[in-house]
């Protein structure tokens, strides 16, 4: 049976300590200063600008003239902003090595979207903002923010909240910022060094209003699998990604870790290898909040979630063999990056013995890709579920899920489409009469693919993989200061920022 499903592991509780970690600075050429000067020198300008930003330029003055008088009338700008009205950037290129930002002029022909040796040590741009549905400014969350054309990004938190940290080689290019019944929005990426909001228009769409050939669910199920080939990779990607897992008890932080991982994916089509996941470097608290009664573990850990391709795995909904299990209707389509996308509706067909999942597949028109899917338990599949998802508990203590549900979605790279982000988010309901426990627990554990390369690797040593009986939270280390240094990470949304500075106020 093709289900991939993250296992838990209930034991009691031994001890925990709280530790806590920091966020660090980006670029200083993200600092925001207001400058106004009529028919001032280049010195003097740099001057004021160095007064304000806290910074020093360093220049050869032979290739600049220091008498060239400036007019700006510039408020809030990001001092990267600053510079490109002064400095042509065509012609000129911004170092930085720690408070000082040394000018020189690029290389004849230099492309700016090649990346050079760096002589000096590289700082990232930190940008950050929030993505806002226009029509009701409501937060958008796990909105897509990326290079365009690259596989270089991240998603927006449940507070439509990102933080996207650039390589410097970046900057000048496309950041294009897409979700699923939004038109995309193309901007240029220094723009976010002056713009926090950004705003999505919703698109609704109508069947009717598309001219589109009478299919069945079950031929589009069809036109899927004949295109996976097409579609998917046949070739082994290196990714690096972001996992974080998370764990509350009735409502309350009692576990959050976190690691870089680097995922060694196996070609989609005509293979029979699997993924492979090695921890890069991870961090993690061990208790939020004290733990009550029991330590709730998660099995797994990474090598789980990336479990949740249901392309690699053939998950049972898209499984031939399995599909007789299932009723399916197109129910609507909707706009996602600028193209229709089809909408399916599974559910399993009663009377059979295996747990099959109820949601939703979005299917791209042109390429019958799936671009994301959404799937979880009703009340009689959680019942089925239940041995596949609880490993061990107590003597005494009775545990349930109460609610499943798992997301992953898809994003296109050099014309095949790529995991790009995963989540599953399960509840778990304890209940014990001797111990008088009576307490609900909610895992959510994401993954966000931040780059993706070409690889010719077949394998990762065996002692640095993680297996499905590994434990995570095991397997890692505190908190510690300066920790992500320039990894793209999900941002946390505010309830978990709050439990964090909370625990760090207590220390």
């Amino acid at each position: 049976m093709h289900i991939k499903l993250i296992g838990v592991v209930v034991s009691i509780l031994l001890f925990c300590v709280p530790v806590t970690g920091q966020q660090q600075d980006g670029s200083v050429l993200e600092r925001r200063i207001s400058i106004q000067v009529k028919d001032l020198p280049l010195t003097a300008v740099l001057d004021q600008i160095s007064w304000q930003a806290k910074v020093y330029f360093s220049y050869d003055a032979s290739l600049i003239n220091t008498e060239k008088t400036f007019s700006l009338q510039l408020l809030d700008k990001s001092l990267f902003h600053v510079l490109k009205k002064i400095f042509n950037p065509e012609i000129f290129r911004f170092t930085e090595l720690e408070n000082q930002i040394i000018i020189t002029k690029k290389a004849p022909k230099e492309a700016s979207s090649v990346a050079r040796p760096d002589t000096v040590p590289v700082k990232y741009f930190f940008l950050s903002g929030k993505i806002l549905d226009r029509k009701h400014l409501r937060p958008i969350e796990y909105a897509s923010i990326s290079v365009f054309n690259q596989p270089v990004g991240t998603i927006t938190n449940s507070d439509g909240d990102f933080l996207l940290k650039l390589h410097p080689q970046f900057i000048d290019d496309t950041i294009a910022v897409s979700s699923m019944g939004y038109a995309q929005k193309q901007m240029p990426a220094n723009q976010l060094l002056d713009e926090d909001l950004i705003f999505l228009d919703p698109i609704s769409i109508r069947i009717k209003e598309i001219k589109v050939t009478a299919i069945s669910p079950e031929k589009l199920l069809e036109n899927i699998r004949a295109n996976f080939e097409e579609n998917y990779s046949s070739d082994s990607r290196l990714m690096n990604a972001f996992y974080r897992e998370t764990v509350k008890q009735d409502g309350n932080y009692i576990n959050v870790s976190e690691a870089v991982i680097e995922i060694l994916k196996a070609p989609y089509y005509n293979s029979i290898r699997n993924d492979i996941v090695r921890l890069i470097k991870g961090r993690q608290s061990q208790d939020v909040q004290p733990f009550k009664w029991l330590n709730f573990k998660l099995q797994g850990g990474p090598f789980s979630i990336t479990q949740l391709d249901i392309i690699k795995n053939m998950e049972s909904f898209i499984d031939p063999d399995f599909q007789h299990f299932y009723k399916y209707k197109i129910s609507r389509v909707i706009w996602y990056n600028n193209d229709p996308v089809y909408i399916i509706e599974f559910e399993p067909i009663n009377g059979h013995s295996f747990p099959g999942f109820v949601g939703e597949l979005f299917v791209h028109r042109e390429t019958f890709a799936i671009v994301r899917a959404q799937f979880g338990f009703d009340r009689t599949g959680l019942k089925k579920a239940t041995p596949i998802l609880i490993k061990r508990t107590p003597q005494g203590v009775k545990a349930r899920p109460s609610f499943v549900r798992y997301t992953v979605n898809y994003q296109q790279y050099q014309g095949k489409w790529q995991l790009a982000t995963a989540q599953a988010s399960i509840k778990f309901k304890i209940r014990s009469r001797k111990e008088n426990i009576n307490s609900e627990f909610h895992s959510v554990s994401d993954l966000l693919v931040t780059n993706i390369q070409n690889t010719k690797l077949k394998r990762f040593q065996r002692d640095q993989s993680f297996s499905k009986r590994d434990i995570f939270v095991e397997m890692i280390g505190s908190y510690d200061s300066q920790f992500w240094e320039n990894y793209n990470i999900i941002k946390p949304d505010e309830d978990l920022r709050n439990a964090i500075q909370n625990l760090s106020s207590e220390k």
